[in-house]
Protein backbone atom coordinates (compact mmCIF):
# COMPACT_ATOMS: atom_id res chain seq x y z
CA UNK A 1 0.00 0.00 0.00
CA UNK A 2 1.33 3.65 -1.33
CA UNK A 3 0.89 6.33 1.21
CA UNK A 4 0.23 9.69 0.13
CA UNK A 5 0.41 13.11 2.15
CA UNK A 6 0.49 15.31 -0.16
CA UNK A 7 -2.25 16.31 -2.28
CA UNK A 8 -0.07 18.20 -4.68
CA UNK A 9 1.36 14.82 -6.05
CA UNK A 10 -1.82 13.20 -6.87
CA UNK A 11 -2.37 14.41 -10.51
CA UNK A 12 1.00 12.54 -11.19
CA UNK A 13 -0.35 9.27 -9.72
CA UNK A 14 -4.19 8.82 -11.12
CA UNK A 15 -5.60 8.57 -14.30
CA UNK A 16 -8.54 6.81 -12.48
CA UNK A 17 -9.17 5.31 -9.64
CA UNK A 18 -11.87 3.63 -6.91
CA UNK A 19 -12.46 5.75 -3.34
CA UNK A 20 -13.80 5.83 -0.08
CA UNK A 21 -14.00 8.77 2.20
CA UNK A 22 -13.91 8.52 6.21
CA UNK A 23 -12.17 8.60 9.30
CA UNK A 24 -11.86 4.77 9.73
CA UNK A 25 -10.98 5.20 13.19
CA UNK A 26 -10.92 1.13 14.89
CA UNK A 27 -10.70 0.03 11.47
CA UNK A 28 -13.76 -2.13 12.38
CA UNK A 29 -15.66 -4.80 10.61
CA UNK A 30 -17.97 -2.50 9.35
CA UNK A 31 -14.71 -0.59 7.85
CA UNK A 32 -13.41 -3.59 6.19
CA UNK A 33 -16.53 -4.83 4.68
CA UNK A 34 -16.49 -1.22 3.15
CA UNK A 35 -13.06 -1.89 2.14
CA UNK A 36 -13.64 -5.28 0.67
CA UNK A 37 -16.39 -3.69 -1.47
CA UNK A 38 -14.26 -0.83 -2.49
CA UNK A 39 -11.56 -3.60 -3.98
CA UNK A 40 -13.88 -5.24 -5.70
CA UNK A 41 -15.03 -2.57 -7.37
CA UNK A 42 -11.69 -1.52 -8.29
CA UNK A 43 -10.43 -4.30 -9.58
CA UNK A 44 -13.94 -4.65 -12.08
CA UNK A 45 -12.66 -1.21 -13.38
CA UNK A 46 -9.22 -1.85 -13.58
CA UNK A 47 -8.13 1.09 -11.59
CA UNK A 48 -6.77 1.59 -7.85
CA UNK A 49 -8.61 1.43 -4.86
CA UNK A 50 -8.49 4.48 -2.66
CA UNK A 51 -8.96 5.43 1.02
CA UNK A 52 -9.19 8.95 1.70
CA UNK A 53 -8.91 10.35 4.97
CA UNK A 54 -7.75 12.94 7.36
CA UNK A 55 -4.97 13.49 9.40
CA UNK A 56 -5.24 14.80 12.35
CA UNK A 57 -8.60 13.73 12.37
CA UNK A 58 -11.21 16.79 11.55
CA UNK A 59 -12.56 16.94 15.11
CA UNK A 60 -9.22 18.05 16.65
CA UNK A 61 -8.95 21.07 14.55
CA UNK A 62 -12.74 22.52 14.50
CA UNK A 63 -13.71 21.49 17.52
CA UNK A 64 -10.77 20.14 19.74
CA UNK A 65 -13.28 19.82 23.07
CA UNK A 66 -15.24 17.33 20.91
CA UNK A 67 -12.61 15.70 19.59
CA UNK A 68 -12.73 11.41 20.60
CA UNK A 69 -10.01 9.46 21.97
CA UNK A 70 -8.90 7.81 19.27
CA UNK A 71 -8.89 3.99 18.95
CA UNK A 72 -5.81 3.56 17.31
CA UNK A 73 -2.39 5.51 16.49
CA UNK A 74 -1.44 6.71 12.93
CA UNK A 75 1.08 3.26 12.44
CA UNK A 76 -2.07 1.00 13.53
CA UNK A 77 -4.27 2.42 11.42
CA UNK A 78 -2.54 2.69 8.37
CA UNK A 79 -1.36 -1.31 9.00
CA UNK A 80 -5.01 -2.46 9.32
CA UNK A 81 -5.74 -0.74 6.37
CA UNK A 82 -3.15 -2.05 4.16
CA UNK A 83 -4.42 -5.46 5.24
CA UNK A 84 -7.46 -4.87 3.43
CA UNK A 85 -5.28 -4.98 -0.15
CA UNK A 86 -5.83 -1.13 -0.59
CA UNK A 87 -3.47 0.25 -2.88
CA UNK A 88 -3.46 4.02 -1.76
CA UNK A 89 -3.88 5.54 1.66
CA UNK A 90 -4.04 9.45 1.59
CA UNK A 91 -3.84 10.85 4.75
CA UNK A 92 -4.61 14.64 3.39
CA UNK A 93 -3.76 17.37 5.81
CA UNK A 94 -6.93 18.63 8.33
CA UNK A 95 -6.42 22.40 8.30
CA UNK A 96 -8.99 25.18 9.39
CA UNK A 97 -8.85 26.73 5.92
CA UNK A 98 -9.66 23.38 4.79
CA UNK A 99 -12.88 22.91 6.66
CA UNK A 100 -14.58 25.99 4.69
CA UNK A 101 -14.06 24.02 1.35
CA UNK A 102 -17.84 23.27 0.35
CA UNK A 103 -18.63 19.69 -0.49
CA UNK A 104 -19.32 20.81 -4.26
CA UNK A 105 -15.83 22.12 -4.56
CA UNK A 106 -14.18 19.06 -2.81
CA UNK A 107 -15.73 16.84 -5.22
CA UNK A 108 -14.53 19.05 -8.24
CA UNK A 109 -11.32 20.00 -7.49
CA UNK A 110 -9.98 16.72 -5.02
CA UNK A 111 -12.53 13.75 -6.73
CA UNK A 112 -12.90 14.70 -10.36
CA UNK A 113 -9.50 17.04 -11.08
CA UNK A 114 -6.86 15.09 -8.76
CA UNK A 115 -8.63 11.66 -8.47
CA UNK A 116 -10.05 10.96 -11.64
CA UNK A 117 -12.32 9.12 -9.38
CA UNK A 118 -14.60 6.27 -11.62
CA UNK A 119 -16.38 4.91 -8.84
CA UNK A 120 -17.08 5.88 -5.05
CA UNK A 121 -18.11 3.52 -2.13
CA UNK A 122 -19.20 5.06 1.03
CA UNK A 123 -20.81 3.79 3.97
CA UNK A 124 -24.59 4.66 4.86
CA UNK A 125 -23.89 7.20 7.57
CA UNK A 126 -21.21 9.27 5.61
CA UNK A 127 -20.84 12.57 5.86
CA UNK A 128 -18.45 15.75 5.24
CA UNK A 129 -18.46 19.30 5.24
CA UNK A 130 -20.26 22.15 6.82
CA UNK A 131 -23.62 21.05 8.59
CA UNK A 132 -22.80 17.38 7.07
CA UNK A 133 -23.86 18.26 3.74
CA UNK A 134 -21.81 16.11 1.98
CA UNK A 135 -23.60 13.48 2.62
CA UNK A 136 -24.49 10.01 0.54
CA UNK A 137 -27.85 11.80 -1.52
CA UNK A 138 -25.56 14.43 -2.35
CA UNK A 139 -23.16 12.38 -3.82
CA UNK A 140 -24.97 10.18 -5.43
CA UNK A 141 -26.37 13.79 -7.04
CA UNK A 142 -22.71 14.66 -8.11
CA UNK A 143 -22.26 10.86 -9.38
CA UNK A 144 -25.18 10.99 -11.45
CA UNK A 145 -23.92 14.97 -12.89
CA UNK A 146 -20.29 13.55 -13.14
CA UNK A 147 -20.06 9.99 -14.28
CA UNK A 148 -19.28 8.03 -11.90
CA UNK A 149 -20.60 5.85 -9.72
CA UNK A 150 -22.19 5.97 -6.34
CA UNK A 151 -22.12 2.87 -3.78
CA UNK A 152 -23.60 3.48 -0.31
CA UNK A 153 -22.99 0.42 1.90
CA UNK A 154 -25.64 -0.71 3.97
CA UNK A 155 -25.35 -0.55 7.80
CA UNK A 156 -23.25 -4.18 8.61
CA UNK A 157 -23.29 -5.16 12.31
CA UNK A 158 -24.64 -7.88 14.92
CA UNK A 159 -27.27 -7.86 17.70
CA UNK A 160 -29.25 -5.59 15.73
CA UNK A 161 -26.82 -2.85 16.14
CA UNK A 162 -24.17 -1.44 13.47
CA UNK A 163 -20.52 -1.55 13.80
CA UNK A 164 -19.41 2.22 14.90
CA UNK A 165 -16.44 3.42 16.04
CA UNK A 166 -18.24 5.10 18.56
CA UNK A 167 -19.76 2.13 19.74
CA UNK A 168 -16.46 0.86 20.42
CA UNK A 169 -14.92 3.41 22.15
CA UNK A 170 -17.70 3.49 24.15
CA UNK A 171 -17.30 -0.79 25.24
CA UNK A 172 -13.35 0.14 25.33
CA UNK A 173 -14.30 2.99 28.49
CA UNK A 174 -16.13 0.75 30.22
CA UNK A 175 -13.95 -2.11 30.00
CA UNK A 176 -16.29 -4.48 28.14
CA UNK A 177 -12.81 -5.94 26.39
CA UNK A 178 -13.71 -9.49 25.85
CA UNK A 179 -17.00 -8.35 23.64
CA UNK A 180 -14.31 -6.61 21.31
CA UNK A 181 -13.38 -9.34 18.66
CA UNK A 182 -17.14 -9.74 17.50
CA UNK A 183 -17.03 -5.75 16.27
CA UNK A 184 -12.85 -5.56 15.34
CA UNK A 185 -12.19 -8.74 14.64
CA UNK A 186 -9.29 -9.01 16.57
CA UNK A 187 -8.12 -8.04 20.18
CA UNK A 188 -8.22 -4.43 21.55
CA UNK A 189 -4.50 -4.29 21.94
CA UNK A 190 -1.74 -1.17 22.38
CA UNK A 191 1.80 -1.10 22.11
CA UNK A 192 4.18 1.00 25.00
CA UNK A 193 7.35 0.94 25.41
CA UNK A 194 8.72 -0.21 28.91
CA UNK A 195 10.33 2.87 30.97
CA UNK A 196 11.41 2.80 34.35
CA UNK A 197 8.56 2.51 37.35
CA UNK A 198 8.96 3.17 40.81
CA UNK A 199 9.62 -0.69 41.52
CA UNK A 200 6.32 -0.66 43.97
CA UNK A 201 5.65 -4.03 42.28
CA UNK A 202 8.66 -5.69 42.43
CA UNK A 203 8.37 -4.92 46.00
CA UNK A 204 5.22 -6.84 46.52
CA UNK A 205 6.98 -9.86 44.61
CA UNK A 206 4.98 -9.31 41.24
CA UNK A 207 7.67 -7.14 39.28
CA UNK A 208 5.91 -5.30 36.48
CA UNK A 209 6.67 -3.80 32.94
CA UNK A 210 5.66 -0.64 33.15
CA UNK A 211 4.41 1.20 29.65
CA UNK A 212 4.27 4.34 28.04
CA UNK A 213 2.06 4.28 25.14
CA UNK A 214 0.83 6.51 22.32
CA UNK A 215 -2.63 4.37 22.31
CA UNK A 216 -5.48 7.19 23.22
CA UNK A 217 -8.49 5.39 24.29
CA UNK A 218 -7.85 2.92 26.85
CA UNK A 219 -9.66 1.06 28.76
CA UNK A 220 -11.23 1.53 31.99
CA UNK A 221 -8.80 1.61 35.18
CA UNK A 222 -8.64 -1.95 36.42
CA UNK A 223 -6.97 -5.60 35.50
CA UNK A 224 -6.85 -7.68 32.65
CA UNK A 225 -5.94 -10.62 31.63
CA UNK A 226 -3.96 -10.12 28.98
CA UNK A 227 -1.51 -11.95 26.04
CA UNK A 228 1.79 -10.13 25.46
CA UNK A 229 3.72 -10.24 22.83
CA UNK A 230 7.74 -9.31 22.84
CA UNK A 231 9.19 -9.66 19.64
CA UNK A 232 8.46 -13.14 18.19
CA UNK A 233 8.06 -14.28 21.37
CA UNK A 234 4.31 -14.58 23.42
CA UNK A 235 3.37 -14.92 26.76
CA UNK A 236 0.29 -14.56 29.17
CA UNK A 237 0.04 -11.51 31.45
CA UNK A 238 -2.18 -9.57 33.65
CA UNK A 239 -2.53 -5.62 33.44
CA UNK A 240 -3.23 -3.41 35.83
CA UNK A 241 -4.66 0.29 34.42
CA UNK A 242 -4.78 2.97 36.86
CA UNK A 243 -3.78 5.25 39.52
CA UNK A 244 -3.03 2.30 42.07
CA UNK A 245 -5.28 3.89 45.08
CA UNK A 246 -3.74 1.35 47.63
CA UNK A 247 -0.61 3.76 47.67
CA UNK A 248 -2.60 7.16 47.01
CA UNK A 249 -1.13 7.00 43.83
CA UNK A 250 -1.76 10.36 41.27
CA UNK A 251 -0.57 9.75 38.13
CA UNK A 252 -2.10 6.66 35.85
CA UNK A 253 0.02 3.93 34.95
CA UNK A 254 0.09 0.37 32.64
CA UNK A 255 1.70 -1.99 34.30
CA UNK A 256 1.67 -5.40 33.11
CA UNK A 257 2.91 -8.50 34.50
CA UNK A 258 4.13 -11.28 32.57
CA UNK A 259 3.73 -15.22 33.94
CA UNK A 260 6.53 -17.66 34.26
CA UNK A 261 8.78 -15.16 32.85
CA UNK A 262 12.33 -13.60 34.76
CA UNK A 263 14.43 -11.29 32.66
CA UNK A 264 14.95 -7.41 31.66
CA UNK A 265 12.23 -5.48 29.36
CA UNK A 266 13.37 -1.91 29.70
CA UNK A 267 13.70 -0.56 26.18
CA UNK A 268 11.58 -3.39 24.83
CA UNK A 269 8.12 -2.93 22.84
CA UNK A 270 5.73 -5.30 24.23
CA UNK A 271 2.29 -5.35 22.40
CA UNK A 272 -0.53 -5.90 24.81
CA UNK A 273 -3.57 -8.18 23.62
CA UNK A 274 -6.47 -7.61 26.16
CA UNK A 275 -8.85 -10.65 26.79
CA UNK A 276 -10.65 -10.20 29.60
CA UNK A 277 -11.12 -7.74 32.63
CA UNK A 278 -10.84 -9.49 35.38
CA UNK A 279 -12.08 -6.80 38.14
CA UNK A 280 -11.84 -2.66 38.79
CA UNK A 281 -9.14 -0.77 40.27
CA UNK A 282 -9.71 -1.24 44.30
CA UNK A 283 -8.37 0.16 47.06
CA UNK A 284 -7.42 -2.09 49.92
CA UNK A 285 -7.00 -1.65 53.41
CA UNK A 286 -3.37 -2.81 53.44
CA UNK A 287 -0.41 -4.50 51.50
CA UNK A 288 -1.54 -7.75 52.47
CA UNK A 289 -4.89 -7.78 51.40
CA UNK A 290 -3.37 -6.31 47.66
CA UNK A 291 -1.05 -9.13 47.45
CA UNK A 292 -3.64 -11.78 48.04
CA UNK A 293 -5.87 -9.77 45.10
CA UNK A 294 -3.28 -10.33 42.81
CA UNK A 295 -2.24 -13.76 43.46
CA UNK A 296 -6.40 -14.08 42.85
CA UNK A 297 -6.06 -11.94 39.83
CA UNK A 298 -2.74 -14.51 38.47
CA UNK A 299 -5.03 -17.78 39.04
CA UNK A 300 -7.89 -16.14 37.49
CA UNK A 301 -5.86 -15.43 34.42
CA UNK A 302 -4.28 -18.59 34.12
CA UNK A 303 -7.67 -20.18 33.77
CA UNK A 304 -9.07 -17.52 31.20
CA UNK A 305 -5.55 -17.70 29.38
CA UNK A 306 -4.89 -21.19 28.85
CA UNK A 307 -7.20 -21.54 26.17
CA UNK A 308 -7.26 -18.33 25.15
CA UNK A 309 -5.17 -17.05 21.83
CA UNK A 310 -3.96 -13.76 20.24
CA UNK A 311 -6.74 -13.33 17.38
CA UNK A 312 -4.85 -10.72 15.11
CA UNK A 313 -5.82 -8.76 12.13
CA UNK A 314 -7.12 -11.63 10.03
CA UNK A 315 -8.38 -10.59 6.30
CA UNK A 316 -10.74 -12.47 4.73
CA UNK A 317 -10.80 -10.95 1.32
CA UNK A 318 -8.84 -13.50 -0.90
CA UNK A 319 -6.97 -11.89 -3.54
CA UNK A 320 -8.49 -14.05 -5.51
CA UNK A 321 -12.25 -13.64 -5.00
Amino acid sequence: MHIVQSIIDLPAIFSSSAVTLGNFDGVHLGHRELFRSLVRVARDLNCPSVVYTFQPHPLKIIAPDRAPLLLNTLEEKRRLIASSHIDYLIEAPFTADFAKIRPQKFVTDILLEKLKIKALVVGYDYAFGNGREGNADFLKACGDQYGFNVDVLQPVGDDGLPYSSTRIRAMVAAGGVADLVRLLGRQYNLEGVVVLGDQRGRELGFPTANLDTDKEQLPATGVYAVKVRCGLQEYSGVVNIGNRPTFDGLNSTIEVYLLDFSGQLYGEKLRIYFVERLRGEQKFANVDELVSAIENDIVRARLILQSAHIIQYREYLSLKS
